[in-house]
């Protein structure tokens, strides 16, 4: 498939597009921008029988959160090329291939100066999502278009919240990268990402 980079360019630094043009021309696979999911930012999918590896990323996120989740699923597609279904989908191949990729985004200036300095500690051991790393999320958010929701991560515990504009849950402890919170409806709880986006109600 022959990515259309009038689209793509909506969506990632300007600065950026000679690169992936580069990084794209020599390997063939489907590139798709998704709806916004709370469970996750892109994901990838070898090839199924006559189809084509895939990538998708979600469309709602600002440019720099869009690259950085686009260059993690292609160093995913370049880890399959290479090995298949051999090696662990977050192990070793997989940090080398993304910290190298990285690694010519942040020598091109393509992201801001902060940004930048977050991002080069962040690539010194990458996590499986970038979600984990808060400080890293927390620079991302600052480039987002304005809006009246907060992520998870940054409400208190016990603060009541909604949940794509009708579920309603108080929140509770956190597991690693999520929480525990209760749905006032049902009374079941749920494990919900920090990075979701809620609606604080006032409690």
């Amino acid at each position: 498939m022959t990515i259309d980079f009038e689209i793509l360019q909506n969506y990632v630094p300007t600065a950026s597009l000679p690169i992936l043009k580069k990084w794209f021309s020599q390997r063939s696979f489907d590139l798709k921008i998704s709806k916004k999911r709370t469970t996750k930012f892109g994901d990838f999918r070898g090839s199924l029988k006559n189809e084509q590896p895939r990538i998708s990323v979600n469309s709602n996120l600002n440019e720099y959160a869009f690259l950085i989740t686009l260059t993690h699923e292609f160093a995913h597609l370049l880890v399959w090329l290479k090995h298949q279904h051999k090696v662990k989908a977050h192990g070793i191949e997989w940090k080398t291939e993304f910290a190298t990729l990285m690694n010519v985004l942040l020598t091109r200036n393509v992201f801001p100066e902060h940004l930048k300095q977050v991002l080069e500690i962040h690539m010194k051991n990458p996590a499986a999502s970038s979600a984990r790393d808060f400080s890293l999320i927390n620079e991302l958010k600052k480039h987002d278009v304005p809006s009246n929701l907060l992520t998870l991560m940054e409400i208190e515990e016990n603060s009541t919240f909604i949940l794509n504009e009708k579920r309603v849950f108080i929140k509770g402890k956190k597991r690693r990268t999520r929480f525990v919170c209760k749905e006032i409806s049902t009374k079941k709880e749920y494990l919900i990402h920090g990075v979701a986006e809620v609606e604080l109600v006032n409690n």
